[in-house]
């Protein structure tokens, strides 16, 4: 007897090429996959158009009665589903609505909410930074009086480092809360800087729990990353996650999951490690972003998006890791905004890299460079697989210090 294909809806299915992974892994399985996005069908880049069975057009996907609507005209749906992470919440609301298995609303706002969702964690035994939310200027000055610098200050609902504040006196402090302008309607959120070595750890849930799992690193930490343009920040996915030193990280990610009952899903976890030990920072209800799974799967040898979908449709996974390459991102950053003019020390460069490179970005002369607030995969950037993870670090590093980007 044939499996009955099921219904997909996937919100927002073309907010970048990364997308289109996921919708591959559904079509491939045999679902049936609709989506509602913020642009016209007809502006759909081929690759999401050709996965899909149907669409419609939604210009306020966050309004619940609209996103309702588009649903609706597109049937019925065994599953709804995003990679975005300001939907995540919505894609909820609309599973609750339309009685569809997978992540509650409940879940959702405490993905969303970085306050709530430790203040949940900490009563379940997971160690995470003091945080409160504010929202007014007082409030912020009473929680900095009492806890002390430094301490962080962001978005409540906020998207990994974007406006996101170390504050380390006062006079810092006032300014942040100026810039995030809190409200007791919009508050922001403070909590603990927390010293130390930051990463984050993936996953991919099932019916059953965590069926995948990887790690990566940060160097440096987002933060001094952000604010230092000649920094080339380095991504590093490690094929050691299953020795015995990532042992305490998998165990708090598994806590984690299951106290925030993360089935099939994939999960996105920032974490450091320091003076204090390990610290929870926060998690998302949804994969990595900046095309963080390509790195998953290039280094894995396996189809990870594959293995989302059978996750996502309640089917049994297919492969494993093979663990047998370490995977790095590192960014090179243009000399100042405006327009590169060129590069130096390319050459030097891919006579060393060349053939551990798997993919690149080397904007010609002339090109506009890009905010540094726009990600990691903007202006120079370099992707590379290894078999061992400390040449990987040092392949990477020798870049950073050999290649420039020089804009005027």
């Amino acid at each position: 007897m044939m499996r009955a294909a099921m219904h997909v809806l996937f919100l927002a299915p073309d907010t970048h090429v990364y997308n289109h992974g996921f919708l591959r892994g559904l079509k491939e399985l045999g679902a049936k996959v609709s989506a509602i996005g913020p642009t016209s069908k007809q502006r759909l880049a081929p690759e999401a158009r050709r996965h899909l069975d149907g669409y419609r057009s939604c210009a306020r996907l966050l309004e619940p009665a609209e996103l309702l609507r588009a649903a609706k005209e597109l049937g019925t749906f065994d599953r709804v589903e995003t990679i975005d992470e300001p939907l995540v919440e919505a894609a909820a609301q609309l599973r609750e609505t339309l009685g569809v298995p997978g992540i509650r609303v409940a879940t959702a706002k405490l993905c969303r909410d970085k306050v709530a969702m430790k203040a949940f964690l900490r009563e379940h035994g997971v160690p995470c930074a003091q945080s409160t939310a504010a929202g007014t200027a007082a409030e912020a000055i009473a929680f900095a009086e009492r806890e002390g610098y430094p301490l962080i200050a962001k978005p409540l609902a906020g998207f990994g480092s974007l406006r996101t504040y170390r504050c380390g006196n006062r006079a810092e402090l006032d300014k942040a809360v100026a810039a995030l302008a809190p409200t007791p309607e919009r508050p922001i959120a403070l909590e603990e800087f927390i010293e130390g070595h930051e990463g984050f750890f993936d996953t991919v849930c099932g019916t059953e729990g965590v069926r995948h799992e990887f790690a990566a690193h940060y160097y440096p930490g987002c933060l001094e990353a952000a604010e230092h343009r000649w920094i080339s920040p380095q991504i590093a996915v490690t094929n050691r996650i299953e020795q015995d030193g990532y042992d305490e990280l998998r165990a708090m990610n598994r806590r984690v999951v299951q106290a925030l009952q993360l089935t099939c899903a994939a999960t996105h976890m920032e974490w450091f490690f320091g003076p204090k030990g390990l610290k929870f920072s926060e998690i998302g209800a949804r994969p990595a972003g900046e095309k963080i799974w390509d790195m998953y799967r290039v280094a894995n040898e396996f189809d990870v998006y594959r293995e989302w979908a059978l996750a996502i449709l309640g089917r049994a996974g297919e492969q494993r890791p093979s663990r047998r390459f370490a995977a790095g991102s590192i960014q090179i950053r243009p000399s100042k905004d405006g327009a590169i003019t060129g590069h130096r020390g390319l050459p030097e460069a891919m006579q060393r890299c060349k053939q551990w490179i798997y993919e690149q970005s080397v904007p010609a002369a002339g090109t506009k460079t890009k905010g540094l607030d726009k990600g990691w995969l903007v202006n120079t950037w370099f992707r590379l697989k290894h078999p061992d993870y400390d040449q990987l670090r040092e392949l990477m590093t020798f870049l950073g210090e050999t290649v420039k980007a020089d804009a005027k």
